[in-house]
This record gives structure tokens, C-alpha cells and sequence, in this order.
């Protein structure tokens, strides 16, 4: 017996590192210009679930964990004891925490009222823990090849290594209490879990259980409602940032993205950098665009593609004008054109052939106007601007309508 069971272990064992090695593969830096970047993410029945309820769409890669999800509703846990990446790390730190003496750790469920808060939030389109799915953090470790790195981002990076180092000095405290995916797995095992009891037990012995489980699981989605609602009700008081093409709405895109890094990998540009305390706690590493060297090139959507959880809406070359990053601004008074100086080079720069120049009667200068018909905001016009050391012509967010627009 003890032979057989040896042999299923190594199984197993082998099958989690197999998938390790193939998040590995999915994740690196040459596979950064495939669709790999969103498969791994993907996998989450806690990403796949929140998508669908903050952006009331279902995209095709979120089947894979909605499928997965079904599984987990007959085979309790299977995803973190076969295929969870982040988990085999844990899960060794865990067994070499135990080997040196550490107690397993004993702790409330949080990881129950993660994936609860979490759900719950995205009903209203601000699934706000979302970020502390494993496969999300894994998938922010490969932030490390980043063209656009910065100091900010040792934070997104330290994710998996600050859980391998719980789990050795706290064995199983991520897998077991803390972490989210497994939560929402305990979750959705309890139906099958009720069903085996009552073939077993007297029902009045089953009906205190389930009745505190129902319990919890509406207070925690409640919560998570109530908190989505604070949040939607602060939207417009702190200053929104520039993001990539595609994002929805703030506060809902703090919500939804899961600081993974995808966008900025493979943005050709380099023009997506991670957000540090600008905006306070609830936008740090959420990508925003900085138009320092370079624009968004009408001829790609590199980002949209990449995105697993819905806060980057996919677009294509053909409605990309449609995905606004912002509202150009002109200064006059630091514009050639306003000291009476040629200058057109905004105007040749627009891919989109957005801006034209007219001539104001009142100042008796040639002002520029932008029509916001035909502009997405890609900063070609403010990378261009000549004028030093700040720009005349800046792209700003679509929040506030600005003059020389049309």
C-alpha cells in the first residue's frame, strides 16, 4: 500500500511540475509576442467568474476557467493539488518549512472571504482582490524582463517569492487559509461535500453547517457589493491617468486588472509603465501610458490582446479609433503658431489626420484644433511638439474637455 501510494505522489508531482515548466514556457520573455501571455492567467476560475460579471461578456479564453471551475464543483481542489504553478512553490516551501521544525499554520478561511469580497465587488464591476489570484502574481514575476522597468516594479515581482517565504515559515497558511483560488475552490465543493453528508448523517445533523455556509457566502458577496459601491462613488475624485486603449472605466479597471504585466510586455512602443502612489493605494502598478519618447502606433493592439481579465476590452485595427486614451491639449501660449512662428509639424505627425490649423480673428494667430472624431488620444502629436522643455500640445484624460478641440 504504501508502494502504490508513493507512486500516485510522484504522479502527481510530476504532472504539477510539468505544468509549472509549461506556465514557464507560456510566460517567458520570447513567447511575449503570442497569445501565451493570457493562458495562464486564464486558468482561474476566480479571474474567468469576475470577468464575466464586471464586464457582462464572456470572451473566449474565459471558458478555460469556467471549465475549470466545473471540475472543481466534483474534484475538490484538484486544480491546486495537479496544475496550480504558484501552488507547487508554496507547496515545497511548505514541506521544507515542515522538515525544519515549523508548525502548519492555523488560521480563519480568509481565503473564502477573498474570493467572496471579490465576487461580489465584480457584480457591480469592481472585483477589487482580484490581484492576489496565484496565477495572476505568477505571472507578474516575469515583469523582471520588462523593457519599461522601474523601481515599482520590485513590488509586482516580490508577489510569488512573498508567498513561498509565508508558506516556509507558516506551512500551508497560503494554500490552505489565505489564498483566493483555493478559496473559491473550497466554495464550490461544498455542494457535493452537503450532498455526501446527507447520504451519510440525519439531515438536522448536515442543516447547521450549510445554513453558516450560506450565510458567509451572502455576507461576503454583500460585502463585496457594498464596497464596489463606495468605490464607484469616489469615481472623478482622484485624478485618472492615461491607460492603454481598450480600458474601461476607472474605478472598475483598478478592479479588474490584475497588475500581471502582460500589456507593458508587449507593448512595441514601450509606452505602458506600472503606476506607483500617484493616485493613491488602490492604482499602485496598475498600467498607465506615458507619451516620454514614443506613441500608441495606429497599427497595433498588442495590449488588448494580452489581457486575461477584461479590464483591456479587445479591439481591432478596424475600431481601434474608437478606443479613446485621451483629449489632445493645446497651450497656446507655449505653441509656435501663438508667437506668430511656422510650425505643422503635429498636424504631418497625426496618423489619423486629426488636426488642421484655423485662423482666430480675435488673437490674429493660427490656432490648432483637434476633432476628436478622428483622434484616439495616441500621442503622436505631443511626442512630436517641438516646443521645450514642456509641450505645447499634450494628450490628457477624456474626463475634461480642453479648448482647440472641435
Amino acid at each position: 500500500m504504501k508502494a502504490v501510494r508513493w507512486n500516485a505522489s510522484s504522479v502527481r508531482w510530476g504532472v504539477r511540475i510539468v505544468c509549472l515548466l509549461a506556465a514557464i514556457a507560456l510566460l517567458a520573455s520570447w513567447a511575449a509576442g503570442t497569445h501565451g501571455l493570457v493562458v495562464v492567467p486564464s486558468f482561474s476560475p476566480l479571474v474567468a467568474a469576475s470577468a464575466v460579471l464586471a464586464t457582462w461578456t464572456v470572451p473566449a479564453m474565459v471558458w478555460i476557467g469556467l471549465l475549470v471551475g466545473l471540475v472543481a464543483l466534483v474534484r475538490h481542489r484538484w486544480f491546486c493539488r495537479w496544475a496550480c504553478p504558484t501552488g507547487l512553490g508554496a507547496d515545497s516551501a511548505s514541506r521544507l518549512g515542515r522538515r525544519c521544525g515549523r508548525p502548519y499554520a492555523r488560521a480563519p478561511a480568509f481565503g473564502q472571504w477573498v474570493a467572496l469580497l471579490t465576487l461580489g465587488g465584480a457584480c457591480l464591476g469592481y472585483p477589487m482582490l482580484l490581484w492576489m489570484d496565484p496565477l495572476a502574481l505568477l505571472a507578474s514575476v516575469f515583469r523582471l524582463g520588462d523593457p519599461t522597468w522601474d523601481a515599482v516594479w520590485w513590488l509586482a515581482v516580490a508577489g510569488v517569492p512573498l508567498v513561498v517565504l509565508i508558506s516556509f515559515l507558516w506551512p500551508n497558511l497560503w494554500c490552505g487559509h489565505v489564498c483566493p483560488l483555493g478559496g473559491l475552490q473550497d466554495l464550490l465543493a461544498q455542494p457535493q461535500r452537503w450532498w455526501n453528508r446527507s447520504r451519510r448523517l440525519e439531515p438536522p445533523a448536515v442543516r447547521s453547517p450549510s445554513h453558516r455556509i450560506a450565510r458567509r457566502t451572502v455576507l461576503g458577496l454583500s460585502l463585496g457589493a457594498v464596497w464596489a459601491s463606495l468605490a464607484g462613488s469616489l469615481r472623478g475624485r482622484v485624478p485618472t491617468p492615461l491607460r492603454p486603449p481598450g480600458a474601461v472605466d476607472d474605478p472598475d479597471f483598478l478592479g479588474l486588472c490584475l497588475r500581471c504585466g502582460n500589456c507593458s510586455r508587449v507593448c512595441p512602443t514601450h509606452i505602458i509603465h506600472p503606476d506607483g502612489m500617484e493616485r493613491g493605494l488602490a492604482g499602485l502598478l496598475a498600467p498607465v501610458i506615458r507619451f516620454d519618447s514614443d506613441y500608441c502606433r495606429a497599427d497595433c493592439v498588442a495590449c488588448t490582446e494580452v489581457c486575461p481579465s477584461g479590464a483591456l476590452s479587445r479591439r481591432t485595427l478596424d475600431d481601434k479609433l474608437q478606443a479613446r486614451i485621451g483629449i489632445p491639449h493645446v497651450d497656446i501660449d507655449l505653441c509656435w503658431l501663438g508667437d506668430g512662428r511656422e510650425c505643422s509639424i503635429c498636424r504631418h505627425e497625426c496618423p489619423y489626420e486629426a488636426i488642421r490649423y484655423e485662423f482666430c480673428e480675435i488673437e490674429y494667430t493660427t490656432e490648432p484644433r483637434v476633432d476628436l472624431d478622428r483622434c484616439n488620444g495616441c500621442g503622436a502629436c505631443e511626442v512630436a511638439c517641438p516646443t521645450e522643455p514642456d509641450r505645447a500640445i499634450t494628450v490628457q484624460p477624456t474626463s475634461v474637455r480642453y479648448p482647440f478641440v472641435l
